[in-house]
């Protein structure tokens, strides 16, 4: 498991991308896990932590497009 010292969506989602499956943890906001190159949303309850997966949803989405342009 990948532990992340701060907020970074960008360098989180590089992670999740690369690994497809599995967990990482923010150390201010607790753990996440990951399927399908996805954050599972159903298990998050706060609201900050389900903005962060979102951001990160998101990022990862939008380096799957940057990919498929560049090749």
């Amino acid at each position: 498991m990948k532990v992340f010292k701060s907020l970074s969506p960008r360098q989180i989602a590089r992670y999740v991308k690369s690994f497809h499956r599995g967990s990482f943890m923010v150390e201010e906001m607790g753990q996440f896990e990951f399927t399908g190159g996805e954050i599972n949303l159903e298990s998050l309850s706060c609201r900050q932590t389900l903005s962060l997966a979102m951001r990160v949803n998101r990022a990862v989405r939008c380096l799957r497009q940057d990919s498929q342009l560049l090749g």
